[in-house]
């Protein structure tokens, strides 16, 4: 049976035949950038200056510095009581997930050069969603319709998804 029967008989049974596989749709272009914007914010950070200045170094703690000794009446040391928290360590992230992160990133700025309006809406919904700050609260703070933003983003995803469905970039 060929494409072409299934589509016919799909058609005069009603029901709806799309194959989808291998094409970017908006809803796959929204999750890797949302997931590309957190990556970002998780392994850089927030960028400016910091707060403690430049120049000093980062303080190398020790294990003592994160435990209280415990003594008895005489002086002696009898055990030690856990003061603080260590630092917690990056957790590993595969170079596929950097590259996938950086190729990302580049969309809006390749894609959507001349749609000011859909990147700057897609921009705040990404600093949003890395944040988990809620994106209606950011379009009433600018003083943006939330509905009329809604659809800059969802225009700006759907415009991504064409670029790259006609550049033949393939889902990885």
């Amino acid at each position: 049976m060929t494409e072409r029967d299934e589509f016919f008989g799909a058609r005069d049974r009603k029901q709806a035949f799309h194959n989808f596989d291998g094409l970017w749709l908006p809803k796959i272009v929204d999750e890797r950038l949302v997931e590309a914007a957190k990556l970002a914010q998780r392994t850089a950070g927030p960028t400016g200056p910091r707060e403690d200045g430049n120049a000093w170094p980062k303080f190398q703690r020790e294990f003592l510095d994160w435990y209280d000794e415990i003594k008895d009446e005489f002086g002696n040391i009898i055990g030690h009581v856990q003061t603080g928290e260590p630092e917690k360590k990056m957790p590993y992230i595969p170079a596929r997930k950097i590259s996938q992160m950086e190729a990302a990133i580049q969309w809006p700025m390749h894609y959507l050069k001349e749609h000011d309006g859909p990147r700057n809406v897609l921009s705040v919904y990404l600093r949003c969603k890395a944040y988990r700050k809620p994106f209606g609260q950011a379009c009433k703070r600018l003083g943006w319709p939330r509905a009329t933003a809604y659809r800059a983003r969802d225009k700006a995803l759907s415009l991504i998804a064409q670029g790259l469905n006609s550049d033949g970039i393939p889902l990885d």
